[in-house]
C-alpha cells in the first residue's frame, strides 16, 4: 500500500511538472488591413507577426475611378514603424509598357521574424504604425506618390487587439 502511494504522489508531481512547462505564453499576430488614398484602394493586405516569422502582403490595389488605367512604372512600399524606428518590409517594382493598374495584387513576402534591440521578436505592442507608399507615373508622364495608413497605435483603441 505504501508503494502504491508513492507511486501516485510521484505519477502525480511528475503530471504537475509537465503541465508546468505548457504554460509558456507564445505571441502571433495576424491583421487584415485596408487603407485609402486620394487615387488608390487596398484591401486584404495580411501581416503576420510570431516569434519564428514575418509575413505581409496577398493584399489588392485598385486605382480609383477608372476602368483602365496604364502606365509604364509603378512602385509600392509597405514600411512598418517598429519602436519608432520605420523598417521597409515589402517592396515592389513594375515597369514596362503597358503596366494595367486597374487592380494589382501585391504578392507577398516571407521572412523570419523581427526582433527588438533585446534581441526577442517583435509583438504588436512596439509596432508604432503600418503605411504604404504608393508610387506611379501618370498620364503626362509625371511621377506621382501617395501614402495609405494602415495601422496606427494611437489609434488602436478601435481594435482588438487592446
Amino acid at each position: 500500500m505504501k508503494k502504491f502511494k508513492y507511486l501516485s504522489l510521484f505519477s502525480l508531481f511528475y503530471f504537475v511538472l509537465i503541465l508546468s512547462g505548457c504554460n509558456e505564453h507564445v505571441d502571433n499576430y495576424y491583421l487584415s488591413l485596408t487603407g485609402e488614398s486620394d487615387n488608390w484602394s487596398l484591401t486584404n493586405y495580411e501581416i503576420v507577426l510570431t516569434q519564428e516569422e514575418f509575413k505581409a502582403g496577398n493584399g489588392t490595389l485598385k486605382i480609383k475611378n477608372e476602368n483602365k488605367y496604364m502606365t509604364d512604372w509603378f512602385e509600392f512600399i509597405t514600411h512598418v514603424v517598429i519602436n519608432n524606428k520605420d523598417t521597409v518590409v515589402h517592396h515592389n517594382i513594375k515597369s514596362g509598357p503597358g503596366t494595367d493598374l486597374t487592380e494589382k495584387s501585391t504578392g507577398a513576402i516571407e521572412g523570419p521574424a523581427y526582433f527588438n534591440e533585446n534581441k526577442a521578436p517583435i509583438t504588436i505592442e512596439q509596432v508604432d504604425g503600418i503605411y504604404m507608399i504608393v508610387k506611379w507615373k501618370d498620364n503626362n508622364n509625371n511621377k506621382v506618390e501617395e501614402r495609405i495608413d494602415l495601422y496606427n497605435k494611437i489609434n488602436k483603441e478601435h481594435s482588438f487587439f487592446n
